[in-house]
């Protein structure tokens, strides 16, 4: 009986001895395992690596894109009102696609510059001084314009025609323009299927000048303002304007 209890308090010590090993076995690879962890470099994202002053400085940029977007379209809205497309002659077509059409019957745009009807063009659109074109504006009105005032050096005219309270376009200033300024075009594009088209860019360059070659005569235009937005034939006469609504005008 001594021997068996002598036994029993051996195989009791042992295992006493092998579960307390054991034990502390698992406690050292915890150890180990922790230290290793906390060694391991993570690499972290670009938003993580951002403070919050550049996640919110982020977040301010989004919202002023957005606002100058909504912005921009108010504005193109608003000038669009004050753009009108401009015929030599009535009833005899609406596209270039037309022989001849730009110089046929001479489809273009033009601007509304007061409200009581004084529209500026090119003089190729509306033809010279005292002759008659035809004006449709963007609420769809139909009117027959006079020109009241041209000049073939430079290609412009005034139309009037008889109408009041009209929306008119507010002219901006050439001496304010900057290279790599946003501006857009508006016009008729190809004719008044297309009417009041906008095309965006930027200004290219400023203070041009190019050599017009005219019936063995030659004569120089000065001061142009060159842009990189996409015009096309019945653009001419029609407004390029900044972002603020203002044409780009030589002062």
């Amino acid at each position: 009986m001594g021997d068996y209890i002598r036994q029993e308090q051996k195989r009791r010590k042992r295992m006493y001895i092998r579960n307390t090993t054991l034990c502390i076995l698992i406690v050292l690879l915890m150890v180990l395992l922790y230290i290793a962890y906390t060694e391991i470099e993570v690499e972290e994202t670009p938003m993580q690596k951002a403070n919050p002053v550049e996640v919110t400085r982020l977040s301010q940029t989004v919202e002023e894109v957005k606002k100058q977007d909504k912005t921009i379209t108010e504005v193109i809205e608003k000038v669009n009102e004050s753009v009108v497309g401009i015929s030599k002659l009535k009833n005899t077509g609406n596209t270039v696609f037309l022989e001849n059409g730009t110089s046929k019957i001479g489809l273009g745009t033009g601007m509304i510059v007061s409200e009581n009807g004084y529209i500026l063009t090119n003089e190729h659109v509306s033809g010279a001084k005292y002759s008659n074109c035809y004006v449709t504006t963007a609420s769809g009105k139909n009117y027959q314009g006079n020109v009241v005032w041209s000049d073939s050096n430079i290609d412009l005219s005034i139309v009037k025609i008889n109408a009041r309270n009209l929306p008119y376009i507010t002219l901006g200033n050439s001496d304010q323009v900057k290279v790599g300024q946003s501006v857009y075009a508006i016009g008729n594009p190809i004719g008044f299927e297309f009417q009041r088209t906008v095309t965006s860019g930027i200004i290219s360059a400023v203070n041009r000048t190019i050599v017009i070659e005219e019936e063995e005569k030659s004569s120089y235009m000065e001061g142009l303002i060159q842009t990189d937005a996409t015009i096309n034939p019945g653009n001419s006469g029609g407004p390029l304007i900044n972002s603020d609504g203002e044409v780009i005008r030589y002062k």
